[in-house]
């Protein structure tokens, strides 16, 4: 359920805001709520801080090595502060020494070609009125080259398609007439050295920021402490003021009303509270619900949706929908084994979190509904069930109808003279059933739980449009020939009188649309058949695929063949399981968050309560 708000306004003096903005943090069920925040001094270096620390975080979490778990006595003593400035400071000199590096190797690459020499030795040639300039040109360019008189061109070096030569003689030369290169003014020696000592700098700062990873733990809590630090300044910095007033504005559970008031008569605060008004969009969901139902809850946080404080808490209707969905996407016993495995596995090792257990109760949830529904229609690795054991074939009426005398029977009720033509036809009915039931519940949840209002009897009229939109779906996918006219042409009618008589002007306009959209949303859960039939063949051909690599092998090699069925087949179900997965956060929650969605009518605008308090670590 959606737990019912109170809006409260509490009213201290100015000279105990501090110690207001600290008592509201210790009792830590005040949603507040500011009209703006402030950009006074210290929020704005608390803001820079949390950036930097972030962004610092972010870069030596990349340095770290899964291997190493204890951390250097060097910095074990450190503090998150001390360690962020540590990091700024090698991260700093990194990226200088990089450009460094840089620069000196094109230095270096300048200078090979004219080898190791002194530029004392250039001056000595130059006062003893020897001349000498360094020159680079094409072979073409350096064989049309013509020195003046009394003046030599000596080759040094050739790379390629590039000529590297002195001019050299006893007047002064005029360099436009040839193609001169600057080079450095250090030596090839001096030059590798630096760059040397500059590389192995380089790999100290790298083995030091390695040591810095270490102490991420450290420095995440010292940027939790930030965070905190950050909320508290900015909701203190925040609070309306009036002279020698301060004021600050929120939302607390109703049921928490009480504990509230006291805490404002203990500290001398003026409090206002009252129900939030009907068009107020800043009112926080606070979400309660039983113990069966919170297993659903990771889902919400995982796929990041809250429903509004005025919309309907859909959590019973995901609990029992998304499961079914997850088990007929996935559609494989066997990895809903490996699920099952995995999850208990996990909350094995994990058994002291208990934040953990709870997403690991949902794994094994979902796992269950794979195994049931893969035990159900005889698919285990997508293994022939001709030569899966009994208990694994699944039921003959969904796997293999025309096995089935049930199917047979029904076949031939519906005219259809082969009944093996009956294979999937049962599965895609059923996706057609959970549309009927998913969607019509939703309409009849949002009918009875506004009763008071005469146009929720317009849902009424929906839920007739959407089984009319079944049988209909069946009869032009599934079972041909099988639309019963009466009844369905009777929901028809009676549903779009009902809906007509009920629908206000606005929603007039849109009525064609909204009437083709039903029909559009029933259709959309073939999906959950299509893509569990995907999943089949691509685990079967997987399969094929390593039963052919073994079967072209020769006798002596079986061992081989067998080694490389396995590997093949591993590789195609990993592959067929991440897949599934993905199957599931598309499909399966897109069912759930938009189609049923729209027929209960929700938007999905809610705003998380979240309380001023004092964080877990």
């Amino acid at each position: 359920m959606i737990v019912p708000m109170k809006k409260i306004s509490l009213l201290c003096l100015e000279s105990d805001r501090h110690c207001a903005m600290e008592q509201l943090r210790d009792l830590g069920i005040v949603h507040v709520d500011l009209a703006s925040r402030a950009e006074t001094a210290d929020v704005l270096a608390l803001s820079s801080s949390l950036q930097e620390g972030a962004s610092l975080y972010n870069i030596l979490a990349g340095y770290k090595d899964p291997k190493r778990k204890e951390i250097p006595e060097g910095i074990a003593h450190l503090h998150g502060k001390e360690i962020l400035e540590l990091c700024r400071e090698k991260l700093d000199r990194k990226s200088d020494l990089e450009k460094e590096i840089i620069s000196l190797k094109n230095s270096v690459e300048k200078l090979l070609p004219w080898g190791d020499f002194k530029q004392e030795t250039l001056a000595e040639l130059k006062k003893s009125n020897i001349h000498v300039l360094f020159c680079s040109a094409p072979r073409s360019v350096y064989n049309g080259l013509v020195p003046e008189e009394e003046t030599l061109k000596v080759l040094i070096s050739s790379i390629k398609d590039d000529r590297y030569f002195l001019i050299i003689s006893m007047k002064e030369i005029d360099e436009t007439l040839y193609p001169v290169v600057k080079l450095p003014a250090q030596g090839l020696s001096e030059l590798q050295k630096a760059l040397f000592t500059a590389q192995e700098e380089l790999v100290a700062l790298n083995n030091g920021l390695k040591d810095l990873a270490c102490s991420l733990p450290v420095l995440k809590e010292y940027i939790q402490d930030l965070e905190a630090e950050y909320e508290f300044i900015s909701n203190r910095d925040s609070m309306e003021s009036d002279g020698a007033l301060a004021c600050i504005h929120g939302y607390i559970p109703a049921e928490k009303l009480e504990t509230v008031r006291e805490a404002a008569r203990r500290n001398g605060w003026a409090l206002a509270a009252d129900d939030p008004a009907v068009d107020d969009e800043r009112v926080p969901t606070s979400l309660k619900h039983p113990g069966w139902v919170k297993v659903i809850e990771p889902l919400f946080d995982f796929i990041g949706v809250t429903p509004g404080y005025r919309e309907s808490d859909v959590a019973v209707f995901f609990l029992f929908a998304f499961p079914v969905f997850f088990g007929m996407l996935i559609g494989d016993s066997g990895y809903g084994a490996l699920f099952i495995i995995t999850a208990l596995l996990c909350k094995y090792l994990t058994r002291k979190q208990k934040a953990m257990q709870l997403p690991l109760n949902l794994l094994l949830l979902l796992a269950s509904c794979s195994v049931i529904w893969g035990l159900l229609t005889g698919s285990f690795f997508s293994i022939p069930r001709n030569v899966l054991p009994c208990f694994l074939q699944g039921f003959d009426f969904l796997a293999a109808p025309a096995e089935s005398p049930a199917a047979c029977a029904l076949a031939k009720r519906l005219h259809i003279a082969d009944p093996g033509e009956l294979t999937n036809k049962f599965v895609q009915w059923f996706c057609f059933l959970l549309a009927g039931l998913h969607l019509s519940s939703a309409r009849l949840y949002k009918c009875f739980s506004d009763l008071r209002n005469w146009r929720s009897w317009g849902h009424l009229g929906w839920v007739c449009v959407i089984w009319a939109n079944f049988l209909i779906s069946v009869d032009l996918i599934v079972f041909p020939g099988t639309f019963p006219k009466t009844l369905g042409f009777t929901l028809y009618i009676v549903g779009f009188l009902m809906i007509v008589g009920t629908t206000t002007a606005e929603a007039a306009l849109n009525l064609p649309s909204a009437l083709v959209g039903s029909f559009v949303d029933v259709l959309s859960y073939i999906r959950l058949f299509a893509v569990g039939l995907s999943g089949v063949y691509v685990g079967s051909c997987f399969n094929n695929m390593g039963l052919m690599l073994m079967n072209a092998l020769p006798k002596y090699l079986t061992i081989l063949g067998v080694i490389g069925l396995i590997l093949i087949a591993m590789t195609g179900h990993i592959l067929n399981i991440l897949l599934g997965v993905m199957g599931v956060m598309v499909h399966a929650i897109r069912l759930n968050t938009l189609e049923f969605s729209n027929h209960i009518e929700m938007q999905w605008t809610g705003i998380a309560y979240r309380p001023f308090a004092k964080k877990k670590k």
